[in-house]
């Protein structure tokens, strides 16, 4: 595995813990297994219930399937992987002024 695969892979597990999730890699240390490398997306909370990347095997997705799982809308709207980490960020951060208005304080500054 590259740098910066491991790099893509932690900031989804970083990304599907704050979402509530846990990102869980197959254990097959064989290359030729259908499963070697590959992801899914679990539930902690609810015993491990697995959300995505079960389905055809116990572990079904690469990174770009763990990324749509993710961030849907955003996936969709670039037609791309997501690359950086402000875009990981924003896709999560609910309260964040994403509409480019920007409240300044009373005094002029």
């Amino acid at each position: 595995m590259e740098g910066s695969e491991i790099t893509r892979e932690k900031r989804l597990r970083r990304a599907a813990a704050r979402q509530g999730l846990r990102l869980s890699k197959s254990a097959r240390r064989d290359p030729y297994a259908n499963d070697y490398g590959k992801y899914r997306v679990e539930d902690p909370h609810l015993s491990g219930v697995i959300v995505a990347g079960a389905s055809p095997l116990d572990y079904s997705l690469d990174l770009d399937g763990v990324e749509e799982v993710l961030f849907p809308d955003r996936h969709r709207s670039n037609g791309r992987p997501l690359r950086r980490d402000e875009d990981y960020e924003n896709a999560i951060t609910p309260h964040a002024p994403h509409d480019g208005n920007w409240v300044r304080g009373d005094h002029d500054g």
